[in-house]
C-alpha cells in the first residue's frame, strides 16, 4: 500500500467515525451488527470492550479476485 493509499483510507475511516458518532443509536447498532462489531460497556471500569468478527470481509472473499493463483 502506498502512502497516498494509506492516507485515503485513513481519511475515509475518519469520515465514517464522524458519521457514526452522530448516527441514531438504532442505525448505529445495525451498522455494527453488519460489520460484525460488538461493543460492551463496563461501567465500573468506564471501559468499552470492542470485539470484531468480520464475516463478509476480505478474510473470506477478496473483491480483487485470487491474488495468488498458484496456491490451491
Amino acid at each position: 500500500m502506498t502512502a497516498d493509499e494509506s492516507n485515503t483510507l485513513v481519511e475515509a475511516m475518519s469520515g465514517i467515525a464522524t458519521i457514526l458518532r452522530q448516527a441514531d443509536p438504532t442505525d448505529k447498532a445495525e451498522v455494527y451488527r453488519q460489520l460484525g462489531i460488538k461493543l460492551t460497556y463496563k461501567p465500573g471500569l468506564r471501559l468499552i470492550q470492542a470485539e470484531a468478527s468480520p464475516s463478509g470481509s476480505c478474510t473470506k472473499v477478496c473483491p480483487r479476485g485470487d491474488l495468488n493463483p498458484h496456491v490451491r
